[in-house]
């Protein structure tokens, strides 16, 4: 009886030793380009000052803003002051060297709430005509938001993707007439689920070939799942990219788009996306699992080949926002400052733990790896990668946001043990050859 409790506690020993084993980090050497507008693309309002938040914004140095963000677009006209305003927000925001603005992308008015509403082509045009006399070097004219909800949400069954169709084809000539060398993005469906992707799909078919930038928005929860489960979701972005990659190169599906040939290429791009859309609640949108959520998911939309991905939202709108009105900083914060150093090439990277999610980026010498913890643990992860030197590791987790504390240096050592939801980045150097 001895012999046999012995032997159980010496295997339990030994299962203990296995699990607790530090996680081996294994990373790839074949990269895939990075989009540099692919990460920390932010969308931004009238209501959101930048000037009262510049530290924060400068700390996460956006890529691309876009304006304006969410309903905001269907209820207000696009006018030349909001426009102004808008690149006073582009000036304030840039960052990086030299200066350079984020990327523009603007949004034009389709769906009226009154007669007298400025949505028509004419509209269009005149917005396209104040950006040139602004200066406002629009990336992409992003026509309407979320059309597959003006049937469901606003009670216009007039609405059909047919309809859109039309619709932007007269916005898009419009405003052609006035910059020949404008780009357009659409149709910003509300969420691949519950209808989106077949709204995206009849739009394709009617519309492949004038659109620039195919988009749509990521909006898995209310902010009701369980943590895990919420955290999951994460990974439907990379198959939202497949698919929609595919249907825009099948002949049957995208006749027009696919008809004008090599000379023509759509690129993909999601320009809202928060692991809640419950604005007035901030679980899921205000705490650690959003952050976490985030970051997998604009790292996912980077490595997958994304041209453009812009949270929502950049400032406090309800519970979206990387700080509140009063410029307190929340988690997402946080990440983002860590994933703006996600360039150059993307690189295959995993470990064998399935709560350590990992995604390595290199540029020039320099490689970077982000590591979240997504368990309820910590975790050990070790550390070494092969033809590199680790010379730097930040981490932050929950505790650090609440005491509004700078990310934490970790001693630089070949095991790390990672606290339970947090967010870490590795950086290495790469050893020259002897």
């Amino acid at each position: 009886m001895k012999r046999v409790f012995r032997s159980s506690l010496l295997v339990l020993s030994l299962l203990s030793s296995a699990l607790s084993a530090p996680a081996a980090l294994n990373i790839g050497t074949v990269g895939k380009p990075i989009h540099p507008a692919a990460v920390n693309g932010f969308n931004v309002g009238y209501d959101m000052s930048i000037a009262e938040a510049q530290e924060a914004v400068h700390s996460v140095a956006p890529s691309s803003l876009r304006y304006p963000p969410g309903n905001v677009g269907d209820e207000n006209d696009l006018t030349l002051a909001g426009l102004t305003s808008f690149r006073s927000s582009l000036q304030l925001a840039a960052s990086r060297t030299g200066g350079t603005p984020p990327l523009a992308v603007v949004e034009t008015r389709v769906f009226a709430t009154r007669p007298d509403a400025r949505n028509r082509p004419e509209d269009a045009a005149q917005a396209a005509r104040d950006a040139l006399t602004l200066g406002l070097k629009v990336a992409y004219w992003e026509i309407g938001n979320e059309p597959d909800l003006y049937s469901k949400n606003r009670g216009d069954a007039s609405w059909t993707p047919q309809c859109y169709c039309q619709t932007f084809r007269a916005q898009r000539t419009a405003i052609l007439a006035v910059d020949p060398q404008a780009r357009f993005a659409g149709p910003a469906v509300s969420n691949v689920e519950g209808g989106g992707a077949d709204f995206l799909t009849a739009f394709v078919k009617e519309c492949g070939d004038i659109v620039d930038l195919l988009t749509w928005h990521e909006y898995p929860s209310s902010g009701e799942l369980s943590d895990e489960a919420a955290l999951a979701t994460a990974s439907r972005v990379s198959e939202h990219l497949k698919r929609f990659r595919v249907l825009l190169g099948d002949p049957e599906r995208n006749p027009l788009g696919v008809s004008k040939g090599a000379g023509h290429s759509n690129e993909l791009g999601v320009t809202e996306y928060g692991l809640s859309y419950q604005s007035n609640r901030s679980r899921h949108l205000s705490d650690m699992v959003a952050a976490l959520w985030a970051a997998e998911t604009t790292l996912r939309l980077a490595e997958g080949g994304a041209a453009l991905s812009q949270y929502f939202a950049l400032i406090g709108s309800g519970g979206h926002g990387l700080v509140d009105l009063a410029g307190i900083p929340r988690p997402t914060l946080y990440a983002f400052e860590q994933l703006k150093f996600f360039e150059g090439e993307a690189l295959e990277a995993h470990t064998d733990n399935p709560e350590l999610w990992v995604h390595a980026a290199r540029a020039n010498q320099q490689l970077t790896v982000l590591v979240s913890n997504v368990g309820t643990a910590a975790h050990a992860l070790s550390t070494p990668v092969v033809g590199y030197s680790l010379i730097g590791a930040k981490s932050f987790d929950a505790r650090t946001v609440d005491d509004e504390a700078l990310p934490q240096r970790l001693k630089l050592e070949p095991t790390l043990n990672l606290p339970a939801h947090s967010f870490t980045r590795l950086v290495y150097k790469r050893l020259l050859a002897p």
